[in-house]
């Protein structure tokens, strides 16, 4: 993604949990034409993260697109350890984290900017697969064990979040930003998923993990889906899609369960609850705050 956005000729930020990871890519980045600047700092520590984020913005100014697509896996973290805050990592850091990036940085965007989740077919697992996907209360999940049900419902968040901040732009401001979820397909060449174990554990998972891409249907590489993602943020093509579910290149429907607007609800106001978000670092005007 971040390739291809240089080849375009953005000038992108390069973001990673600590300064040395952010910057791991940035020559190769900034040799395909782009100017850089990185930031390293916990999406899922709030104090950090603001205070990243509001000084970026401070000396460098306004963001046109912002690509949500930090993540933790469903093997979750070593100890399962709790954010600064307390909640479970995963949802923390896939759903929480991006919640508030994409919060403190909306009154610092373009009013034509491009906002993409990233999130996965695992939010609506197929009959076959160990987990099911149920959605109980923002709270709920943040205080729920790591694992692959509680990857895949971080996943779900990520489109409820997509599809209630594309509601409220339109109907509570006068920007015009769009606000997509985006499902980059099974990627078996990004090491995300990487299984862990002796030599016989991981041929083992690597052959079920091929077979089950296969049966889910989404297989793709991460250059393909990096340049669909990147089209996302630059192509005219989606200039006014907002609010959608983009599997890989095409608008398509997500599961039933992610068209709940109760539970979508429930999820932004318990998120405000839980980043402890105000209403003055926030664009909008009626409902975006409790």
């Amino acid at each position: 993604i971040a390739l291809r956005l240089a080849q375009d000729g953005y000038n992108l930020v390069l973001h990673g949990r600590t300064q040395a990871s952010a910057a791991s890519n940035q020559a190769e980045v900034e040799a395909a034409g782009a100017a850089t600047r990185v930031l390293g700092f916990d999406i899922s520590d709030r104090a950090t993260a603001e205070a990243a984020l509001m000084g970026d913005v401070k000396t460098h100014g306004v963001y046109y697109g912002i690509v949500c697509n930090a993540g933790i896996s469903a093997s979750g973290v070593a100890g399962s350890p709790r954010t600064e805050d307390g909640f479970e990592m995963i949802f923390g850091v896939n759903h929480l984290g991006h919640f508030l990036l994409t919060n403190l940085l909306l009154p610092a965007m373009d009013d034509h900017g491009r906002i993409v989740f990233v999130t996965s077919d695992l939010h609506n697992p197929p009959v076959f697969f160990p987990a099911r996907v149920r959605y109980a209360s923002g709270n709920a999940i943040a205080h729920g064990k790591a694992g692959v049900t509680q990857y895949c419902v971080s996943k779900l968040c990520n489109i409820y979040c997509a599809y209630e901040m594309a509601r409220l732009i339109l109907e509570d401001t006068n920007k015009h930003i769009t606000v997509n979820a985006f499902n980059p397909g099974a990627m078996s060449d990004t090491g995300f998923a990487a299984p862990t174990g002796n030599a016989l554990t991981r041929g083992a998972v690597h052959i079920i993990g091929g077979i089950m891409g296969a049966l889910i249907g989404k297989q793709s590489t991460a250059t393909e889906s990096g340049t669909t993602l990147a089209s996302l943020i630059t192509s005219p093509e989606f200039a006014t899609t907002t609010g959608t579910y983009i599997d890989r290149g095409s608008a398509a429907e997500s599961s039933p369960l992610s068209y709940h607007h109760d539970k979508a609800r429930e999820l932004w106001h318990a998120s405000t609850t839980m980043t402890s978000l105000s209403r003055a670092e926030n664009i909008f005007t009626t409902e975006g705050v409790d």
